[in-house]
């Protein structure tokens, strides 16, 4: 987590939990490696000096009864999303996860706060090429995330995955 898009990444964690409340997946988060340097503020309880130790995994893994996966949580602030958001490293980790069978992916929001989970699958052609999405063609590479109860935000990214994994239209 670099610090942008925590907001973004606050509503990913939360659909990530309700869909293991809802028995859905098992998640967990992956946090970057840091090197405890020093004592921290005097005045916050817990704090300390760190440096960054290497570079970061993608945000989380989760499994579920079929699929193991690997995902990480981008936001979109302006009118373009640029595929150089998912770092070098971060695609070595999505490549290395599905050559062992497991399926890689971004959960993306774009500016018009629309939701979307994007294959790695997809997306990396893209990425090699330099490309990007925007509100037009993210269609084309993203599933829509869905509505699973009414009076709750959409936050089911999972079904429309296993749909397109599965082979089925979503």
């Amino acid at each position: 987590m670099s610090g942008r898009g925590l907001k973004w990444e606050r509503v990913c964690e939360n659909s990530r939990s309700r869909l293991q409340q809802d028995g859905c997946l098992m998640w967990m988060p992956f946090h970057p490696a840091v090197l405890k340097v020093g004592k921290g503020l005097s005045s916050k309880k817990g704090s300390f000096l760190a440096i960054w130790k290497g570079k970061a995994p993608p945000d989380w893994c989760a499994i579920t009864n079929d699929m193991f996966i690997l995902g990480d949580d981008k936001d979109c602030k302006g009118d373009v999303w640029w595929t150089g958001n998912v770092k070098e490293h971060q695609a070595k980790y999505f490549d290395q996860f599905e050559d062992y069978g497991g399926v890689s992916c971004v959960l993306l929001r774009m500016k018009d706060r629309s939701r979307w989970v994007v294959p790695w699958k997809k997306l990396r052609p893209l990425w090699v090429n330099g490309g990007s999405l925007n509100l037009e063609s993210v269609g084309r590479y993203g599933l829509q995330w869905k509505y699973k109860c009414d009076g709750q935000p959409n936050y089911d990214w999972l079904s429309p995955l296993k749909e397109q994994i599965n082979g089925k239209s979503s």
